[in-house]
């Protein structure tokens, strides 16, 4: 495998006489094979901005995820290593990050859900449970939409154990973790429930975001071997 490995040393972008730009090693373009060696990375911070300096685009789907909601997969570089990264579009798919997995805590820790509804109510995105043979369960990640973008937050193991077994209720320990978390966000846990959710809403970077991901668009497609 020497010298087959891709590297920001060895590969290069080429542009053929018709604009067709290829990713090669050296002389040789880069196969599909190559392509999927490539460790998969998060090239988007949760702050929304770009972790490293994207490459191109690839149209091709080493993760069989072709039918996934829309993507792009992209090569970019991280310091001295090439890495793969399968961004989401902002208007589909779930989004991840720390601070919905806070939203969802908080509507479960200070009861402005309920416990058992199998779809969200009224004016309300939050999904948090549904209705099984066995009776009722808390997923273990919370669904959302906010600002055009659907976000799922991670409730932990122990807070959906106890959240299930008593009722809606939490522990004062659960409770007393997810007040020293927002207080190190700068939000006071005092202050009323409704202005602590939409204060953690608000710091969803949805527009930042949004802009990077038009910024990927404008990428150029690389071009690999079958």
């Amino acid at each position: 495998m020497t010298g087959k490995q891709l590297t920001p040393q060895n590969a290069t972008i080429t542009t053929a006489t018709i604009q067709v730009q290829a990713l090669t090693i050296g002389k040789k373009q880069v196969t599909l094979a190559v392509f999927r060696q490539l460790q998969e990375a998060a090239l988007i911070s949760d702050n929304g901005t770009l972790i490293g300096e994207p490459w191109g685009i690839v149209n091709y789907h080493p993760d069989k995820c072709a039918d996934a909601p829309a993507h792009l997969h992209v090569v970019w570089q991280h310091g001295d290593v090439l890495q793969r990264s399968a961004v989401q579009m902002p208007g589909v798919g779930r989004h991840s990050h720390p601070i919905a997995d806070l939203y969802v805590q908080a509507r479960i820790i200070y009861g402005t859900i309920h416990r058992r509804h199998a779809q969200p109510e009224a004016g309300d995105s939050l999904h948090l449970s549904e209705k099984t043979p066995g009776g009722w369960r808390i997923f273990t990640k919370g669904r959302f939409r906010h600002d055009g973008m659907d976000f799922e937050g991670a409730v932990p193991d122990r807070l959906r154990k106890e959240w299930n077994r008593f009722e809606g209720t939490v522990s004062n320990e659960d409770r007393r973790a997810f007040e020293m978390a927002l207080t190190m966000l700068g939000i006071s846990p005092a202050e009323p429930v409704d202005q602590i959710t939409a204060k953690l809403l608000a710091m969803l970077p949805t527009e930042q975001y949004r802009a990077t991901v038009v910024e990927l668009t404008q990428l150029p497609q690389l071009f690999i071997a079958v």
